[in-house]
């Protein structure tokens, strides 16, 4: 059985923590270790502060949609959003020898899911897949 679920925010960085929450319950639900529940909540919460940040321009009253598929193997996590494209071709990942303010989040998104796909081939807005393997398959 595949566990669908949704959940709409808005665009303000005071959401991500209900995300985050409604992300864990269901993950630990659905029998995902600690260091993982851990992990994808704060990808997720990178990716959702990148959307307000970068797509939105910090602008409240935009919506982000969240998608989550659970089954044996894996959890899939899409965020979707309507707002200035992301081009993954544009990243490139912070030197780590140089502490600086910001800019990791794409770094931590990537270093701590399995996979990561971005797709902006829709009219507007870019759809961030996200990919965790469970440790041990669930039977």
């Amino acid at each position: 059985m595949v566990l669908l679920a949704e959940l709409l925010i808005e665009s303000r960085v005071e959401e991500i923590a209900r995300a985050r929450e409604w992300l864990s319950e269901r993950t630990r639900e659905e029998g995902f270790e600690y260091k993982d529940v851990s992990n994808i909540g704060l990808a997720m919460s990178e990716a959702c502060a990148n959307v307000i940040k970068h797509a939105y321009g910090e602008q409240p009253g935009n919506v982000i949609k969240l998608r989550l598929a659970i089954d044996a193997r894996s959890l899939i996590l899409s965020i979707y959003d309507q707002g200035e494209k992301y081009n993954p071709e544009s990243y490139a990942p912070p030197d780590l020898s140089k502490p600086q303010d910001g800019g990791y989040g794409v770094f931590l998104i990537r270093n701590l899911m399995d996979e990561v796909h971005y797709d902006s081939s829709s009219g507007r807005g870019t759809t961030l897949t996200l990919v965790k393997h469970r440790s041990s398959p669930q039977d």
